[in-house]
Parts: C-alpha cells; structure tokens; sequence
C-alpha cells in the first residue's frame, strides 16, 4: 500500500506567537495582532486565547474588542515576521528537497524520494516537525495526507501543535463537513446546506458534477506536486489600511511609495526580480480596484517600480470620486535572475542597492525617499521604519 507523501505544515497562530516568544510576559494572554481596537481594520492573527472569545483573522478590530475587552491588540512587527519566515524556510529546504511555500508561515512537502533516509513516512514528519521547532523557536501543527487538500484538512485536525496522520483519504474526506472546504465561501455554504447538503459525501452523490467542480480541482492538482520549489512565493504584497478615509493625493502617494520601497528593499535582501506590478485600492464604499502592469525588464529597483505603480494608482483613482480606505502593492512574476541586462536600469538599481546598504546599517529610518516623510506627521516612526496602523503583510 502506497503510504501518504504530502506533508502541510503551519506554524500556529504565526504573528502572535511570534509576539509571545519575544514578550514571555504575554504568555497565556488572548494576543490579537493588527492594530489598536479603536482603531479601524481587521485582525491579521489572534493567539488561540483570544479565538476562544470567538475572535479570528479578517475581523474587524472594533468587532474583536467587543468580544474580547481583554485582548492584547498589538500592530504587529512585520520586519521581525518576515526574518522568522525566512528562517522557518531555510530551514524546510535544508530538509526536504521539494517544498512549496503557500504563505509566510506554511508550505507543503512532497516526501517521495525520502523513503531511504528514514523508517517510515510518519517518523520523516515527526522528524521535520521536531526540527522546525526547534530552529524557529515556535509550535507548528502538521498534517500528512495523499493530496494537499488532504494534508491542509489534517493539518486543521493537527492544531494546535499536533501531527495527524489520513490513512485513508477517501473516506476522510467524504466524511467532513462542506464547512471545512478550502473554496467553499459561505454563500455556497448557505444555498447547499438549504439543499440539505452539509457533508462531501452527501454532494457527490446528489451532484456529482457540483462536486468535481468545487472538490475535484483540489485533488486533480494536488497530483501533480511541483518537483523543483523552494519555498518561493510567486508574489509579494503589502497593503494598508487608512486611520481614516484619504482625499489627499499626495497623502495617498506617500502611503503607496513607501510600500513599494519595503518591497523592493525585501526582494534586494533576498536576490529577487519582480516582472509585474499590481496595484489595489479600496474606496470608501468598500468597492475594490487592481489594475496590473508587466515591467518593461526584471527589477527589484525603486524607481523603476515606481513609475509602473504611480500609472497603475492614478488609472485606479479615475475609477470613482471618492476618498480611498485602503492601498497595497503587489510584486509578481518574481523570479531569481534575468536573461536580459537592463543596462538603461542600472544607475536607478545601483542607487536603492545603496539606500539599502545604509539602512541595513543604521536602519530603515536613516534615509526615507523624499514624498514618504509626509508620513512622519501622522504615523510613530521606529528603527525598523514607519508604523502604519494597519499593514499587512502577505506572500
């Protein structure tokens, strides 16, 4: 019998744990990372202290407040996540040669070809998850299964901190919920459940063709596990939410510029080239906006990344006459070198390669690029550079 080969593995409650293990006095505390709850924007992470009081990812804070008057709310450190993924990473790819980031903080792994280095698949994932630990100094859950759907849903079993193993996928999978189905938004939910639907089984026998569309993709896909990754994302992205809704254009200039030069300090420190730009915005009746644009060459310099979002941002702005909530900034097409020299780019790359050699030095906030120190009137500003009050960070 052919044993399951993928491996999922999270760390739990990524942003928050983080925050525990530098602050040992928050131990035990209900953590929710994102921002004061005063304030306006959605929980990024909540420690499982505070999930009991029914606060989760995507909340709003004011909303999470309510539920939780006890809460820690933090704004987050996402510099200090970004280094800890990298670690959590590193450390999976010195592991196992076929890893598949899905986030900042879980990835898949493919186990086949490994068989010879230990006595079975389950010590293999016992082994990976004790060493991760280990190394990052924070609890992960995992899961083993024959499909990543599989190996995510045992992961979900798994938490906190546990290891599961799916013998038999089929029938595991059969047996749950339509609620635990990555895909399956809640508007779905509502009309199949109206249907008498509630579990995977009970879909594939009454709409066969329903279920090969919702549920099939996950495992036809999953068949096909990519042999040569990394952990590299296929993008980067950084958005933030407004204390309060921006007319201002400059202000809205300042906000976006200073998020693509993290971007491009981030792709720098990790040798990365960017060869598509999009650029998001949310108006103030909550409609959202992303326009995309392919860069004229492979870059990670500011200014050339610059020009491409300053034309995306104001294409987006002709959209509707009303002032923005929320902009972010996202880096695709990432790829690790390039086969044509931008000679013409040079200088331009030559100058952010300095800017980040002297904040690596003396940090991000000894040289800010002149249209993002309008930000220093409204937001802290740190070593590690300026404290939005509700940014996020994805990949």
């Amino acid at each position: 019998m052919i044993p399951p080969f993928v491996l999922h593995i999270d760390i739990d409650a990524f942003f928050a744990a983080v925050e525990v293990m530098l602050r040992p006095g928050l131990k035990g505390k209900p953590v929710i990372v994102g921002g004061m709850p005063e304030e306006r924007g959605v929980v990024c992470t909540a420690s499982y202290e505070a999930r009991k009081y029914g606060v989760h990812s995507g909340m709003a804070l004011r909303t999470a407040a309510q539920k939780c008057p006890s809460g820690v709310f933090l704004r987050g450190r996402y510099h200090i996540y970004s280094q800890i993924s990298k670690r959590f990473f590193d450390c999976l790819n010195r592991l196992a040669p076929g890893v598949e980031g899905v986030s900042v903080d879980e990835a898949y792994i493919d186990l086949r070809g490994m068989q010879y280095f230990y006595a079975s698949v389950y010590e293999m994932a016992e082994k990976i998850k004790i060493v991760v630990e280990k190394e990052i100094g924070l609890r992960v859950s995992a899961g083993v299964g024959f499909s990543k759907l599989g190996a995510k849903l045992a992961t979900e079993m798994a938490k906190p901190g546990g290891l599961f193993f799916i013998e038999d996928e089929k029938t595991f999978l059969s047996n749950l919920s339509l609620a635990k189905i990555p895909g399956i938004g809640p508007h779905t939910l509502l009309i199949l459940q109206g249907l008498g639907i509630g579990r995977v089984k009970e879909l594939k026998k009454t709409y066969p063709s329903l279920w090969k569309k919702l549920i099939g993709p996950h495992l036809y896909s999953s068949t096909r596990f990519p042999r040569k990754t990394h952990g590299e994302a296929k993008s980067f992205s950084r958005e933030t939410t407004f204390p309060e809704d921006i007319s201002d254009r400059e202000m809205i200039m300042s906000h976006l510029s200073y998020l693509v030069d993290r971007l491009s300090l981030y792709l720098i420190e990790h040798h990365l080239f960017t060869g598509r730009i999009e650029i998001k915005v949310r108006f103030g009746d909550f409609s959202t906006f992303t326009r995309r644009a392919a860069l004229g060459f492979s870059t990670h310099g500011y200014h050339n990344m610059w020009k491409v979002s300053l034309f995306l941002l104001n294409e987006l702005l002709k959209k509707k006459k009303l002032p923005l909530r929320l902009v972010g900034a996202k880096v695709e097409q990432i790829s690790k070198q390039r086969d044509i020299l931008p000679f013409v780019c040079l200088k331009s790359e030559r100058l952010s390669h300095g800017v980040r050699d002297i904040r690596e030095r003396f940090g991000f906030s000894s040289i800010f690029i002149g249209r993002e120190l309008v930000l220093e009137r409204v937001y802290p500003v740190e070593r590690e550079g300026i404290v939005l009050k509700t940014a996020s960070l994805t990949k």
